[in-house]
């Protein structure tokens, strides 16, 4: 998975909106792209803001297992 496509799916693959496959890709493309995995933690840390605790646990879960 490119830096583009793993960027622009990043909100859908937070809510877990994603298939499985493509969680899949994504987790591996976090694992080797420093650059993205920026990208998912400014995510995690902007919905922390604008969605509180609930939001921050389910958020915290997703960014642990990229």
């Amino acid at each position: 998975m490119s830096c583009r496509d793993t960027i622009h799916l990043i909100c859908w693959y937070l809510e877990g909106r994603l298939s499985a496959s493509v969680e899949g890709e994504i987790k591996r493309h976090l694992e080797s792209c420093a650059d993205c995995h920026m990208v998912l933690d400014a995510a995690v840390n902007t919905l922390d803001r604008y969605f509180g605790a609930n939001r921050s646990e389910e958020a915290e879960t997703a960014f642990r297992a990229a």
